[in-house]
């Protein structure tokens, strides 16, 4: 069951994806603005966990996690936006795989969770099919894509969240207090964005390109919100490790999109082109389908 629900996750955040690298390549070029305006945006979804879940005050020994959560879930996300201005979407997607080799060692030190010999063999399927999709070039001049540093350092940031929401679950928050108490804590720390003067110009200046865009801040907000409770469902059922992994076939879900709508839209679409590449990605997407496998035996 859990599975089902966790895959949901990588399900809707390629949809997330997609509509970030359309905006940030096209429409927000500051990814401070575009991180704010993000953030901002998402807090109309806090209603609906509301309307489902018996939402509680967390003891207030638990406070200083859901602001460090806060702080997680609007810190990643400069480095996700610039790495998605260097690369194209997938593959810069891709390089979330990098971070899970932090989950298992922040896990075991935080939480005490212990995987198997051979989940962890399929955890390092997954890490190394996510670098071999961030080398360029020939055999000769092998480089790696501009995007993975700024994604790698996102990956760090964020593979703390699911550990911290693991935490909060284990201690008796329920998974609607955990989603929302994020997302409350992730609004008002965008709002330190405004002290800096350069940042809270651009803001103000974006504003119209923001209401004229709020249609597709709807789809991509609403799409990471239904991620995150699917992932957040997911993490109070299974390990942490486990559940993480699974987000690894987000690039997968942004491929097949781009395959399936990129001739009616192909203006929301940032991905290279060719045969070759497309079959790299396929080869290197099912090894990290290996990894998964082995993951969740």
């Amino acid at each position: 069951m859990w599975l089902f629900i966790a895959l949901l996750a990588p399900m809707f955040y390629g949809i997330a994806n997609i509509s970030d690298s359309f905006l940030v390549n096209k429409n927000f070029k500051n990814p401070m603005t575009l991180t704010f305006y993000a953030s901002f945006f998402a807090i109309i979804f806090v209603p609906l966990l509301f309307l489902f879940y018996h939402i509680s005050l967390p003891q207030i020994s638990l406070l200083p996690i859901f602001i460090l959560l806060g702080i997680i879930n609007v810190s990643y996300l400069y480095p996700y936006f610039k790495g998605l201005q260097k690369d194209d979407t997938s593959t810069a997607v891709s390089f979330f795989g990098l971070g899970r080799i932090f989950i298992p060692v922040l896990a075991f030190f935080i939480i005490g969770e212990k995987l198997s010999f051979g989940q962890y063999i399929g955890i390092i399927f997954i890490i190394i099919g996510s670098v071999l999709l961030s080398l360029r070039g020939s055999l000769k001049n092998i480089k790696f894509s501009k995007a993975i540093f700024y994604i790698f350092l996102a990956s760090f940031i964020i593979s703390f969240e699911g550990v911290l929401l693991k935490y909060l679950f284990k201690h008796g928050i329920s998974v609607g207090t955990g989603v929302a108490g994020e997302m409350i804590a992730s609004f008002l720390f965008i709002f330190l964005f405004l002290l800096h003067k350069k940042t809270r110009l651009d803001i103000g200046k974006n504003f119209s390109v923001f209401k004229n865009k709020i249609p597709l801040f709807f789809v991509e907000e609403g799409s990471t919100f239904i991620a995150f409770f699917a992932g957040s469902y997911a993490l109070n059922m299974a390990p942490v490790s486990l559940v993480k992994s699974i987000t690894i076939f987000t690039p997968f879900f942004v491929l097949t999109y781009a395959k399936l709508l990129g001739k009616k839209l192909p203006h929301l679409f940032n991905e290279q082109k060719g045969s070759g590449i497309t079959l790299k990605k396929i080869i290197l997407f099912s090894l990290t389908a290996l990894g998964v496998f082995l993951i969740t035996r």
